[in-house]
C-alpha cells in the first residue's frame, strides 16, 4: 500500500497540502500519513477519498512508513520559536535531512521540499545559506525525483502571527493585485500557503525525474494550473 508521507503537516503550507491530498489524484498512492509532533486537526484527516492517518511522535525519522513512495516536507521553524539560529538549524536542516535520508532508505522515489527564495550555500544571510545547504544535501541523496519549491514570503492566516513583516506583505500583495498594470508585482512578493500546496501537488501529478526547482512565479503558475484543472472537472 504505497503511501504519501507528510511532515510539517501542522504548519501553514503542510496543513494545506494535507487537506488537498485527501482527495488529490496521486497515481499509485493509496494512503496518506501525516507524521507530526502534535495532532493535526481532525478535519484535515476526514472526508477524503484517500485513507489518511496521523502518527504523533517525537521521533519523526523513525516513523516514516516503509511503504512511503512520496515524501513531502513543509517542516520548518523560526529563529524566535527555536530559541536561536543554532536550534533552528537543527530543525530546518538537520531534522529535515534525517527525514530525507530515512525516506530514501525505505525506497521513496519522490521527495518534495518547501525551501525559500534566495536559498544558496553562498548566501551572506544565515537563513538563506541554511536553506541552500539543505537543498544541496537533499539533492545529493539522488531521489528519482526531487521537487524543491522556493516561495518568497509564505502568506496566509496563521494561528500565531509572529511577524509584522508577514502581515505587511500580505497587505501589499492584496494592494498590488488591484492596481492596474502592476498587479503582477504580487508574484515577486510572496505566495499564499494554499497556492504553494497546490503547486506541490500539481508538480507531483505532472510526473518527471531528476531535480526540479520552482521559484515564486513558477509556483503561482502551477497553482493556477491546479485551479484551472479542478474548475474544468467541475463543469
Amino acid at each position: 500500500m504505497a503511501a504519501l508521507a507528510i511532515v510539517g503537516a501542522t504548519g501553514l503550507v503542510g496543513s494545506n497540502f494535507l487537506a488537498l491530498s485527501r482527495t488529490a489524484e496521486l497515481p499509485g498512492i493509496s494512503a496518506v500519513v501525516a507524521i507530526t509532533r502534535r495532532p493535526v486537526k481532525e478535519s484535515l484527516t476526514t472526508g477524503g477519498t484517500h485513507k489518511v492517518s496521523n502518527v504523533v511522535t517525537t521521533d519523526i525519522p523513525a516513523s516514516i512508513p516503509p511503504t512511503t513512495t512520496i515524501l513531502f516536507s513543509g517542516l520548518g521553524t523560526t529563529r524566535a520559536a527555536a530559541g536561536g539560529f543554532d536550534n533552528q538549524y537543527k530543525i530546518d536542516h538537520d531534522l529535515n535531512l534525517a527525514i530525507a535520508k530515512t525516506a530514501k532508505a525505505v525506497g521513496a522515489s519522490t521527495y518534495v521540499l518547501v525551501s525559500a527564495t534566495g536559498a544558496s550555500v553562498d548566501s551572506h544571510f544565515a537563513y538563506n545559506r541554511m536553506k541552500g545547504e539543505l537543498d544541496r544535501d537533499v539533492e545529493e541523496l539522488e531521489f528519482e525525483r526531487t521537487i524543491i519549491l522556493r516561495p518568497a514570503l509564505i502568506l496566509g492566516k496563521r494561528e500565531n502571527r509572529h511577524a509584522f513583516l508577514e502581515g505587511s506583505a500580505q497587505g501589499a500583495v492584496n494592494f498590488w493585485k488591484k492596481v492596474p498594470f502592476v498587479g503582477n508585482a504580487a508574484k515577486w512578493i510572496g505566495a499564499d500557503a494554499g497556492d504553494i500546496a497546490k503547486a506541490a501537488l500539481k508538480a507531483i501529478q505532472k510526473g518527471g525525474s531528476g531535480v526540479e526547482i520552482y521559484g515564486n512565479e513558477a509556483i503561482l503558475k502551477l497553482a493556477k494550473e491546479y485551479d484551472d484543472e479542478i474548475e474544468a472537472k467541475s463543469k
